[in-house]
């Protein structure tokens, strides 16, 4: 939701309790049995008003918290993508550089799919990876191995070299492979280099960082719907029983006002 749309929700929210209002001033008119359903009336407009105008808002408050973190703690957030190992890598990332708010790109890692590698095969490549110095770490599985490196920079090679020696030593084959690309980026700019990769077809696999920490957690803690609408409820019958009272307080201000008024008068008379 934008800006403006959020501010149109709240105008709406607002003229629905001034109609809830308008309800309450009706009492003197409609009698006083009749506040409870004035009340009612108050009661359902503030429950319509907070599903259709309120609730949205507040769905999307995590992200609006989360932009206002990463505006004053210049946070930055990672976002993790898969590039096919087959993609031009340094055009890929040369591009991503460029675009406003990445700070930087980097390569760590890779997964490679491959034909059925049996557990006594698995045991014989995870030994293998182990020995690697430029491995961090590695899972193998019967169909796949997803290797995380210590040298951003290894990834091609170190995937090359992985895909012949599992051909000429293991005897599996390779099908294709995936590199992990990390994107840094400011947590202000993360939704508009989001869109880009997106429209550019790359794979997604996941944003980290202190922001959407933030962002996941309020999402998690996010009140139901139903409690948004009771309150906004109250709200609305705070709003008609305002608009009940407001006629005896203006008759009992202007009495107030009249007797100070005449008791000034008086005191004037006696000197």
């Amino acid at each position: 939701m934008d800006l403006i749309t959020g501010i149109i929700f709240v105008i709406l929210f607002l003229i629905i309790m001034v109609f809830a209002f308008s309800m309450g001033m009706l009492s003197p008119f409609v009698g006083r049995k009749e506040i409870v359903s004035i009340i009612v009336i108050g009661f359902v407009l503030g429950a319509i008003g907070g599903y259709f105008f309120i609730d949205p808002i507040y769905d999307e408050s995590p992200y609006v918290i989360g932009n206002i973190q990463g505006l004053f703690t210049m946070d930055s957030e990672v976002i993790n993508l898969n590039i096919p190992s087959t993609s031009n890598l340094s055009d890929v990332t040369n591009k991503i550089k460029s675009l406003d708010g990445v700070n930087s790109v980097t390569t760590n890692g890779f997964e490679l799919k491959t034909g059925f590698i049996k557990n006594s095969t698995k045991i014989y490549v995870e030994n293998h990876l182990k020995a690697d110095p430029e491995i961090e770490s590695y899972k193998v599985t019967n169909n796949s191995v997803t290797v995380d490196l210590k040298n951003p920079a290894s990834s091609t090679t170190t995937l090359g070299s992985l895909v012949n020696w599992l051909s000429n030593k293991a005897g599996v084959g390779s099908e294709f492979a995936f590199v992990h690309i990390q994107v840094h980026v400011n947590a202000n700019d993360v939704v508009e280099v989001e869109d880009y990769l997106k429209e550019n077809k790359y794979t997604i696999i996941s944003i980290e960082g202190p922001v959407q920490d933030t962002i996941h957690y309020l999402e998690d803690h996010l009140a139901p719907t139903y409690v948004v609408m009771f309150i906004s409820g109250l709200v609305g019958v705070a709003v008609a029983i305002a608009g009940v009272f407001v006629e005896p307080l203006t008759k009992f201000t202007r009495k107030f006002k009249k007797n100070q008024s005449d008791k000034i008068r008086r005191r004037r008379g006696r000197r």
